[in-house]
């Protein structure tokens, strides 16, 4: 009885699966006799800045994809266009002739079978495409990570860049046309001289058609031509003005620290050629080692310091073989200063650190800001931190944004020599957002930290934020520490190397690792970038999750 149970089991099993195969057959056999394809579905446009990307589902059976646009719903009878697809997307720029963007559309898709009888009908939807920008993604990509579209090359001048090989015939400059050649709407450049100081609002056309809008700035009231000593022109400027230096030339700023007491911007004309500035030892006593570049005259009150596309190197006269000085900026005396700002500048070769105030009380500089930098062999002519302000004094808000910053001995951050109880002695934010770091906290004589920030006060609405940042290589003999203060730092999309070092904490030290905070890298700093410790940290591993998200984006 049991093996007459187990043949008809086995039997029960047969008959269910060749009952399948035949429904299988069954319903292949129904879909080939239906009189056409089903119509795709999930039918959709989406606009881009100078394109249209359509989508649908696949369509069981479909050999390929019919879509047309046009601007009549019933008959298509003015079509943009019409293509056969095999995919289930399809992107098409808008052209400035037939698809034009910031219009109503029409478009529908159908199905195609081997057999053309058996094409669905089709699937329509109305669109409107997008207002088109032929300025977005092109231009000077510089260290800001901003995409200059119309940018300075040379006083009075705008360069200004677009999407190639589009159909444009003119553009304005704040309501003033100008004509597009054939080969600069082939190039997608265009450059225009003789421009007065403003902001110029930038319109580029076919015809009577817009297809973008961006601006650029022109300044520049004193203009330094030629190489030499900029001091003697800072001082007899007024307020407010901004000092051009031409792109790729060398200047000096005397041979004592420059004292600032009042608002100027310095910048230079190439956001790619930076204008290169140091001291000079070729004039009266020679700058030394711990000799500082910059300071601010003291009680002063100043808005706003503004330095642009400069090359900043501690090397005097940019001579490696000369003396290297020790700091950028190293303010001692009282003042009050609401913004200092280093936009797409290079900061390297100080002996000490870019940034320091020590000594007198009633330093208050509201707001410094390092954007698009990259800052690099700072601290080992002694151990100081990139922003380094050890007495009564402060810097209310730091903020790192946007840049590249290795191969330096201390900190990034310190913040000490004072009890808690101080007044004044408070930090609102520091700011750390897209930068890569690397090669920090190498002091082999003591221990230091990525942050050393215990004895400031921060309020409820302040502290510490890192965002989409990437930690790489770090420490020395002692190892490395992590975050030294009363806070816990925000941190998001930030990632480390399997060579950064904020743990195990030395004995007698109080430091958190920032470690569990951050996603590991299965890699080392080499992994991750082609030549780090030489400066280049294009991505050498394609596939890292971070990639277009993390770090400085200009690499």
């Amino acid at each position: 009885m049991k093996k007459v149970k187990n043949i008809s089991l086995k039997a029960v099993f047969i008959l269910i699966g060749a009952l399948e195969i035949l429904n299988s057959c069954v319903d292949e056999q129904e879909l080939k006799n239906l009189p056409y394809l089903f119509r795709p579905i999930n039918f959709t446009a989406t606009p881009n800045s100078t394109s249209e990307t359509f989508s649908w589902a696949k369509v069981d059976s479909a050999t390929s994809y019919t879509l047309e646009v046009g601007l009549d719903s019933a008959t298509f009878i003015v079509p943009a266009f019409s293509v056969t697809v095999t995919g289930s997307t399809y992107t098409k720029d808008y052209d400035g002739i037939t698809f034009l963007a910031n219009t109503e559309y029409y478009a529908r898709i159908k199905a195609n079978a081997g057999d053309a009888l058996k094409n669905s009908k089709f699937n329509a939807i109305f669109f409107k495409s997008a207002k088109e920008n032929l300025f977005i993604g092109y231009g000077a990509n510089n260290n800001t990570r901003n995409i200059y579209s119309a940018y300075m090359t040379a006083p009075n001048t705008l360069d200004i860049k677009w999407k190639p090989n589009s159909n444009v015939t003119n553009l304005t400059l704040s309501g003033t046309s100008y004509p597009i050649t054939s080969d600069e709407a082939i190039a997608g450049e265009k450059v225009i001289t003789g421009l007065a100081n403003s902001v110029w609002s930038v319109a580029i056309f076919n015809g009577s058609i817009q297809r973008g809008s961006t601006a650029g700035v022109v300044e520049g009231d004193v203009i330094i031509s030629t190489p030499g000593d900029i001091s003697a022109a800072i001082t007899s400027a007024t307020s407010g003005q901004v000092i051009l230096l031409i792109g790729g030339q060398n200047y000096t700023i005397g041979n004592i620290e420059y004292k600032f007491s009042k608002n100027v911007k310095i910048r230079s004309t190439s956001v790619v050629n930076r204008s290169v500035v140091s001291m000079t030892a070729l004039v009266g006593t020679a700058p030394t080692s711990t000799s500082a570049m910059m300071s601010v005259v003291g009680s002063s009150a100043i808005d706003s310091l503004v330095f642009e596309n400069i090359d900043f190197t501690g090397f005097c006269d940019n001579n490696t073989a000369a003396t290297k000085i020790g700091y950028l900026f190293s303010n001692k005396t009282a003042c009050t200063v609401g913004n200092i700002k280093f936009s797409n500048c290079n900061i390297h070769n100080l002996g000490n650190t870019p940034m320091r105030l020590s000594g007198a009380v009633n330093q208050i500089i509201s707001n410094l800001t390092f954007n698009g930098c990259i800052i690099n062999e700072i601290g080992f002519g002694s151990t100081y931190a990139i922003v380094n302000s050890n007495s009564a004094d402060y810097i209310n808000n730091i903020n790192f944004l946007n840049s590249t910053i290795y191969n330096f001995k201390g900190s990034l951050v310190l913040r000490t020599g004072a009890t808690v109880s101080t007044t004044g002695y408070t930090l609102n934010s520091i700011n750390v957002s897209n930068c890569t770091i690397n090669q920090g906290m190498q002091d082999g004589g003591s221990a230091r930290y990525l942050f050393d920030i215990n004895l400031s006060v921060f309020p409820s609405n302040g502290g510490v934020t890192i965002k989409n940042s990437i930690f790489g290589q770090s420490g020395a003999a002692l190892g490395a520490n992590g975050f030294r203060a009363t806070i816990v730092p925000a941190i998001t999309g930030s990632y480390y190397t399997s060579d950064y070092v904020d743990d195990p904490i030395p004995a007698g030290v109080t430091s958190t690792s920032i470690k569990s905070k951050l996603t590991s890298y299965s890699g080392a700093s080499t992994s991750l970038w082609n030549a780090p410790t030489s400066g280049d940290f294009k991505l050498s591993d394609t596939n890292f999750a971070g990639k277009g998200t993390a770090g400085d984006l200009r690499w």
